[in-house]
C-alpha cells in the first residue's frame, strides 16, 4: 500500500495526471480496500495496535476523498461541478470545509486514543516479568483446561 500510494500512483496518466481526478480516485480506492483487508485480516496481536492502524488508514482514506473535493472545486474545468456535486460556491469554501473536517477528525482520533489510554492505565493486569506484557491465555480448541503459573518455584 505504501509503495503504491507513494510511487506507483505517479505512473497513472503521466502527462496530465496531476490535473486529473483519476490519481485521487485510485488512491482512495486502494486505501479503502487496505482498510477493509486490515479489519478482516486482523494482523496485530494487540487490539490497540489494530485500532490505531484502522484509525490511521481511515484518516488517510478521508484525506484522499477530501482531496477529490478540493480538486473538483479548484479546477476551472469543473467550475459548475463544485456547486452541483459538492455544494460549495468556490474552492475557498471547499478548502475551509476540508480543513475543518480534517481538524475534527484529528481531534476525535486523539480523544479516542487518550480515552483508551486512560482506561487501559486504570485496569489492573498480570504482566510477564520477561516482556512486561500480559500473558496470552487463549485456549486452543483441542484443549479443555488451561493453567497459568505466576511464580517460579525453584
Amino acid at each position: 500500500r505504501k509503495l503504491f500510494l507513494a510511487s506507483l500512483v505517479l505512473f497513472i496518466n503521466i502527462e496530465h495526471g496531476s490535473s486529473k481526478l483519476l490519481r485521487l480516485v485510485v488512491a482512495s480506492v486502494v486505501s479503502a480496500l487496505f482498510l477493509a483487508a486490515l479489519t478482516l485480516a486482523r494482523p496485530f496481536k494487540q487490539s490497540d495496535d489494530l485500532f490505531l492502524a484502522c484509525i490511521a488508514n481511515l484518516l488517510l482514506t478521508c484525506c484522499f476523498m477530501l482531496g477529490t473535493v478540493v480538486k473538483l472545486c479548484e479546477s476551472a474545468a469543473y467550475e459548475d461541478m463544485c456547486k452541483t456535486l459538492v455544494g460549495f460556491d468556490s474552492a475557498r469554501g471547499a478548502s475551509a470545509f476540508v480543513i475543518a473536517l480534517t481538524a475534527a477528525m484529528l481531534i476525535i482520533s486523539l480523544l479516542v486514543v487518550v480515552l483508551k489510554t486512560a482506561s487501559a492505565v486504570r485496569m489492573p493486569t498480570i504482566r510477564l516479568a520477561s516482556s512486561g506484557r500480559p500473558p496470552v491465555l487463549e485456549l486452543p480448541p483441542e484443549c479443555h483446561f488451561h493453567g497459568f503459573i505466576s511464580h517460579s518455584w525453584g
